[in-house]
């Protein structure tokens, strides 16, 4: 665990160093994020399926095309690709590229608090460390974050291209196209709390929905796979109802009003899902991503900013090391430790997997 720490470190003391501008000229942040990817870039049997993508592209898979054909159309291209040029790494190295990218780009543009929402990104489970697991997800989700852009400047063409591109990262990104309409919703306070409410109380509704209006995706519920993320759930439904408080605090602000309706959409919809396996938690990320650019939202709206910003650095860092203590209890393997380099390792040798 101790090199994760150093990490973080390292991280934060960028991230410090580009808010002070210590250096004239020296883009921090970009070093910040540079730091992110090559620590993401360079892993070697870190994230859960890390094994099954790298027997993929070194043609070891037992059932190489039906496992192939599972993969979305880009997706399945990067494997294929990195297995002809014999560089399995290079689909880690890409995969990593575009996440990190596309969510610097994003926290660039959008954030209020570059510094708090990139400690957002680091520290929450189910976005930076999640990464190394749901790699193919993940690219898409990035993509979805990145098309924020598009749904602020109303370009309607765009998003839909960058839906697009997504599905074919992961088709499950088809359910971010409501986003674009999520923008202009306005909602009262009564209805975020109905909507916190009813996630308790909508497995079955949200089932049948998905049935009658996605039935290519029920198998995703039927397979009843994984943990709904019960633990990383329930902090996110406290942070939810503490959110609750903040709703109506700028009723005029588009782009806070859409990161406040895309949260809790996505907390009813994991809260709905979660008896179903990772299911729900899958579909959530699609909106719960843009909480990376909430929290600095509604840090700045309290008066005592400037301590709690303090406060959600060291909370920051002990959720990172929650991640990884979650990744220790992980019945099957952990996916996290140790972290590994793939020039410095033992290529033969893979983290065992309990049945």
């Amino acid at each position: 665990m101790f090199i994760y720490i150093l990490f973080f470190i390292v991280v934060f003391l960028l991230l410090e160093a580009g808010k002070y501008k210590i250096v004239e000229g020296v883009n921090f942040y970009w070093l910040a994020y540079f730091f992110i990817f090559i620590f993401s870039a360079f892993r070697f049997d870190v994230g859960y399926d890390f094994e099954m993508y790298y027997n993929l592209i070194e043609g070891k898979s037992r059932w190489l095309e039906a496992q192939l054909n599972r993969f979305d159309f880009l997706s399945r291209e990067l494997v294929i690709f990195s297995s002809y040029i014999k560089f399995t790494q290079f689909f880690f190295i890409v995969s990593s590229f575009l996440i990190m990218f596309l969510t610097y780009k994003v926290i660039k543009r959008e954030s209020k608090d570059f510094v708090i929402s990139t400690l957002v990104f680091l520290s929450f489970p189910i976005f930076f460390l999640n990464s190394f697991s749901i790699v193919r997800q993940y690219m898409a989700l990035s993509i979805v974050f990145y098309s924020l852009r598009y749904i602020s400047s109303r370009k309607l063409l765009y998003f839909l291209i960058a839906i697009f591109v997504a599905v074919f990262f992961h088709k499950t990104a088809i359910v971010a196209i409501v986003l674009y309409w999520i923008y202009n919703l306005k909602l009262k306070n009564i209805h975020f709390i109905i909507i916190f409410i009813g996630g308790f109380f909508s497995s079955k509704l949200l089932y049948f929905l998905v049935e009658y209006l996605l039935p290519h995706y029920l198998k995703y519920l039927d397979e009843n796979v994984g943990v709904g993320g019960d633990k990383l759930l329930l902090l996110f439904q406290i942070i939810g109802f503490f959110i609750l408080f903040f709703v109506d605090k700028k009723k005029e602000d588009l782009v806070y009003n859409f990161y406040i309706n895309t949260f809790y959409v996505g907390l009813f919809i994991w809260s709905s899902l979660a008896p179903y396996g990772h299911a729900g938690y899958r579909g959530a990320l699609y909106f719960i991503v843009f909480f990376i650019l909430l929290a600095p939202e509604v840090i700045q709206i309290i008066k005592q900013r400037r301590l709690l910003k303090q406060i959600t650095y060291i909370v920051g860092f002990c959720f990172f090391i929650f991640t990884l203590w979650l990744g220790t209890k992980n019945i099957h393997k952990d996916p996290n430790i140790p972290y590994r380099v793939f020039f410095l390792t033992d290529k033969t040798h893979f983290k065992s997997v309990t049945p």
